[in-house]
């Protein structure tokens, strides 16, 4: 009997979950893109919450006033921030958390970390990156350097104008291109940084573990940022800016989701790679 009540709870947790997602979608298009990517966190979660307690009288009663306070979330963020849908991403976090206090015990909130901090981390990463930006544009000039250095180690001929002006001495002639903020890569290496928290606190491993591991991801990610800029180069100066633009459009989410997808599976094979290089080790020496 028990059993079925748990079943019972949890599935409704879930319906609950997933029902404002409807309501972000038509107030925020691309708001239920990210909100998604947390409902589907919570529901890899199912098996961890199935052994759960139920909360406790007092409990429910404080998520049922932070569920209703999810619903006035957009008149606080109003006067802070421009395009605030009415109900989008935030409402939707301050929601599920108080789903998980009216549904379960206090201790199985961190099993809301993750979800809930995908949804806030990625929603916030454009006004980091804003926030960033005057603080680390005097560093651009030296970007552009290093773009600069490969492209003549490539043989292609390239002056620069200004620190931030890279001049392309094409066949046909100058093309000047103008690096700003965006062509940095931060915007990417925040999102890098968001999806590597929310994989790595999943894990067992040891902290030196994961440090090492984030410092890997996260130079990894501005050396594919270097390839990016480097191949729209290439791009512009063989065979004009017209071809460039549009390899600047997509080049960068093709090598982003490439760099995902060879970190995460290095990482998933972690210890079968650091077995075999012992197994070299101990040949060699």
């Amino acid at each position: 009997m028990a059993f079925f009540w748990l079943k019972k709870r949890i599935n409704l947790f879930y319906v609950l979950s997933f029902v404002p997602l409807i309501l972000i979608a038509y107030c925020e298009v691309y708001g239920v893109v990210i909100a998604m990517y947390g409902f589907i966190l919570l529901l890899i979660k199912k098996r961890n919450l199935s052994h759960s307690h139920e909360a406790g009288k007092i409990q429910k009663v404080l998520g049922l006033i932070v569920i209703l306070g999810s619903f006035f979330v957009y008149h606080a963020l109003d006067p802070f921030f421009r395009y605030v849908a009415f109900y989008g991403r935030a409402n939707y976090v301050a929601y599920i958390f108080g789903l998980f206090l009216i549904f379960f015990d206090i201790s199985t909130l961190r099993e809301a970390f993750t979800p809930l901090f995908l949804i806030v981390a990625a929603t916030s990463s454009s006004f980091i990156s804003r926030w960033l930006e005057p603080y680390l544009t005097p560093y651009i000039p030296h970007f552009t350097s290093l773009i600069v250095a490969i492209l003549r180690a490539l043989g292609l001929r390239v002056t620069t104008d200004d620190p931030n002006i890279i001049v392309l001495h094409t066949s046909k002639g100058l093309l000047r291109t103008e690096f700003v903020w965006g062509c940095v890569g931060v915007y990417s290496t925040l999102i890098f940084s968001i999806i590597l928290v929310v994989v790595l606190f999943e894990e067992t491993s040891s902290f030196r573990a994961k440090i090492l591991w984030s410092a890997i991801g996260i130079l990894g990610t501005l050396f594919v940022n270097v390839i990016r800029v480097t191949i729209i180069y290439l791009a512009d100066y063989f065979y004009g800016f017209e071809v460039g633009g549009k390899v600047h459009y997509i080049i960068g989410y093709a090598l982003f989701i490439t760099w995902l997808a060879i970190f995460f599976y290095t990482f998933s094979k972690r210890q079968v790679i650091l077995g075999k290089i012992r197994s070299v080790k101990q040949k060699l020496f």
